[in-house]
């Protein structure tokens, strides 16, 4: 390790992570002189069972069929499994369950913290869900996050959804560095998405998370470079997932979108 590098941690809910997620950290140890120098595992990642989905099903009738079928389907190339291995090396890993905080999201154990804070300047979350507490601040530059959203016009799940059911001609890529507010945290980096010819909500979220790969490597810099990180003036919308006519209207935009690729 050089004696001016970043050093960086990661916050992961397993040693394997999405191909995308992968594809930004080798990016960003390839171009720019940051090295992964601790990892915390979330050795309790919270998988949901049976009574989960039947919760779901009952919350949301018409949405639940879909989202079995989204399941069911083989995960996209840039959303398989990719493992991290090869570039955690011989950093520091460290393994723990996450506690809930007082309110909402989850809090590192305090030992935890204590082990693994000076031991990076900035961790990137890539597992433990909404994070909050110590782990927050203590580190230089803070934890950085990716939000598959523009923040400040959308908030919340499916990535991509209501920017494709409401017709927008962009989305957003969002890279912040979180505080203890729901996504009111500092934005270090941005991407915008061209949509206007996205025509289904799978060539909408192939763009975002092809667009999130060069962006860790942004954000590195910016916050190396003491570049003004952008506080949102508001946040959007928060949406969940979509009931009723949503559910109507996202199929039939769908299956206008496949008809216009069969024809191009």
């Amino acid at each position: 390790m050089t004696a001016d590098a970043l050093r960086v941690g990661l916050l992961l809910n397993g040693t394997s992570v999405p191909t995308w997620t992968r594809r930004a950290l080798v990016d960003m140890l390839d171009r720019t002189d940051a090295e992964i120098t601790c990892v915390v595992v979330n050795d309790d990642p919270d998988e949901p069972g049976l009574d989960h989905y039947i919760d779901r099903v009952r919350e949301y009738p018409l949405w639940a069929p879909v989202g079995v079928v989204h399941t069911l389907l083989p995960a996209p190339d840039y959303a398989t499994p990719a493992s991290v291995d090869d570039l955690i090396g011989d950093a520091r890993v460290v393994r723990c369950a996450p506690e809930p905080a007082s309110d909402f999201g989850n809090v590192l154990p305090d030992d935890v913290v204590d082990d693994v804070a000076d031991r990076a300047d900035l961790f990137v979350r890539i597992g433990f869900g909404i994070l909050k507490g110590a782990i927050l601040d203590e580190p230089e530059h803070g934890v950085l996050s990716f939000h598959h959203v523009d923040l400040r016009e959308y908030r919340g799940q499916p990535a991509g959804f209501w920017e494709h059911v409401n017709d927008e001609d962009a989305a957003g890529v969002t890279l912040q560095r979180l505080n203890e507010t729901l996504d009111g945290g500092e934005i270090v980096a941005f991407e915008e998405v061209d949509l206007t010819d996205a025509h289904t909500y799978a060539d909408v979220r192939r763009r975002l998370y092809a667009a999130s790969e060069g962006m860790l490597t942004a954000g590195v810099r910016n916050v190396q470079d003491d570049d003004d990180p952008v506080t949102p003036d508001s946040l959007g919308t928060l949406y969940s997932l979509p009931e009723g006519r949503d559910v109507v209207r996202y199929l039939a935009r769908n299956n206008v979108g496949r008809l216009k690729k069969l024809r191009s």
